[in-house]
């Protein structure tokens, strides 16, 4: 049987006092590798290379077809194309710089079946961690996604602010594909609610933000770093 254990954090983005919301208590991040050992485990006799590969293909199908305007229906989720931008007029042209194609997905209705068995349990409430509530791009002003290398990002919450002596404190972005760490050594600002922080130079690929401080909210420096991750992937174009 499933279980997803949630932890309950205050709601930084509303006035009310007894608003939070449940954050889902991390279980790894798994690549294809990973995968490719949970199908040898079900009883598959192609060994692990071969699996990988067949994933990889899989991938490698599924996105030159949506990239050609297909719609993919995988079981885990549905994935098409949608359009952002406006068009002045029905003469008007597609111009990267205004417009944008998105890869909109939503799950399937296998997982959709197998989340309706998953036992949920809370943990309780993370009421001295910091909190990752938004984080805004100052270039292009898009929230919780596109972030620009060599620009400021404004990551608003609670208990943000960056002091402490362990060398793991800072704020980092950490690259999916291959769990490099990008320290972002330049903080412009550095307030218990908002810090400003510039994106250090970095390739295209998804990534992770990550919090690490000993930052008390009385003010204090505590013993050991606290470290939060922010729930979206920041993507780097």
């Amino acid at each position: 049987m499933n279980r997803i254990d949630l932890w309950l954090q205050n709601n930084v983005l509303t006035p009310r006092p007894n608003d939070f919301y449940a954050r889902v208590k991390p279980m790894g991040n798994l690549k294809l590798q990973d995968i490719a050992r949970e199908i040898i485990k079900g009883g598959s006799e192609l060994n692990e290379a071969t699996i990988v590969d067949i994933l990889t293909r899989s991938n490698q199908v599924i996105i030159e077809k949506m990239a050609q305007g297909y719609s993919v229906n995988t079981g885990v989720f549905h994935g098409h194309l949608t359009v952002n931008g406006v068009f002045n007029g029905v003469t008007d042209r597609f111009n990267p710089e205004e417009h944008r194609l998105i890869a909109s997905f939503t799950s399937g209705t296998e997982l959709r079946e197998e989340l309706k068995k998953t036992n949920v349990e809370i943990l309780g409430t993370l009421t001295n961690e910091p909190v990752v509530g938004k984080v805004i791009d100052s270039l292009s002003e898009s929230e919780d996604s596109n972030i620009t290398p060599n620009n400021v990002i404004i990551v608003r919450g609670n208990r943000l602010k960056i002091v402490g002596d362990d060398a793991s404190v800072g704020i980092y972005l950490i690259n999916q594909t291959d769990n490099t760490r990008h320290k972002c050594d330049q903080i412009i600002s550095n307030e218990p609610k908002q810090l400003m922080v510039m994106v250090p130079s970095i390739e295209a690929g998804n990534y992770e933000l990550e919090i690490v401080t000993q930052y008390s909210s009385n003010n204090s420096v505590v013993k050991e770093p606290r470290k939060t991750q922010f729930e979206h992937v920041l993507i780097v174009e």
